[in-house]
């Protein structure tokens, strides 16, 4: 896969599909590449697919400074690449913290958007401090990490059960995947979340043609944000995709890539 050096910090991506327009994939916390398994092949025949590996994640590289890791960081990092490619205008989707990362591009840089795509991501992430739950689950799996590294926090048993589509080498891949995670970035990137001032006093200024997508299976707190995204951006559009949790791109992918495909057909059908 080709590398890149973007604002100091080497990423890993692939761009697949010279025809048609480009479509960008911004994985989200812990993701990498792989988290599009099904959707490269279905949309690169139609459209040029960029997926990129966030600083941090899958195989770019990993700052030491958990400070380097903030949304703007991430979002810099996207745009920066995208101007290296030479793309103008893209359709943009990004999944949980990537839809973070793809609602603060939007914001600042919506002319350069075809397309808004959030998927399973929320305009705030603040809930998740303030649940305890939540975050007990996390500062346990922070004091693991720090303490005896990320195989130990990939060998942690979720308390939360899986979804019902799930594939089981699916969780097997995520697990290996999360191993070789730098505590680092498993750290930084999510006190990044936590420290995102979101965008509810903000989205409605986003007026690009915009799908909101989501598993009914999700998090609260991710669905609730979802429902507000949809109603708070004009004109957006909302899918749910039935019996699948945060990651319908996997559980279920030709409900997802339909959904997904029938708004990108109407988007460019109408340009």
């Amino acid at each position: 896969m080709p590398r890149a050096t973007i604002n100091g910090v080497e990423l890993n991506f692939e761009i697949i599909g010279e025809g048609g327009q480009p479509l960008v994939f911004v994985h989200g916390y812990t993701g990498d590449i792989t988290d599009w398994h099904h959707q490269v092949p279905a949309f690169s025949p139609s459209f040029q697919v960029v997926a990129i590996d966030l600083r941090g994640h899958g195989a770019s590289h990993a700052p030491t400074d958990r400070s380097h890791y903030s949304i703007d960081h991430f979002a810099e990092d996207v745009e920066t690449l995208i101007d290296d490619l030479g793309i103008g205008r893209y359709h943009l989707l990004g999944h949980s913290m990537g839809g973070t990362i793809v609602q603060e591009i939007a914001l600042r840089s919506q002319e350069r958007l075809l397309s808004l795509t959030l998927h399973d991501t929320t305009d705030s992430f603040g809930a998740v401090g303030n649940n305890g739950p939540i975050a007990m689950w996390r500062d346990y799996r922070f004091k693991v990490a720090e303490e005896q590294g990320m195989a130990a926090v990939a060998a942690m048993k979720t308390p939360f059960p899986p979804p019902p589509h799930m594939p089981t080498e699916r969780q097997a891949s995520t697990d290996e995947r999360l191993s070789r995670m730098s505590v680092d970035a498993f750290i930084g990137a999510w006190l990044a979340l936590e420290a995102w001032p979101g965008t509810r006093d903000r989205i409605t200024a986003v007026s690009v043609p915009t799908l909101v997508i989501y598993g009914d299976l999700d998090t609260g707190f991710l669905i609730e944000g979802s429902k507000r995204l949809a109603q708070n951006i004009p004109g957006a559009q909302l899918a749910v995709i039935p019996e699948t949790g945060h990651q319908p791109q996997w559980e279920r992918p030709e409900l997802y890539n339909a959904a997904l495909g029938a708004f990108l057909n109407q988007v460019t059908g109408e340009r």
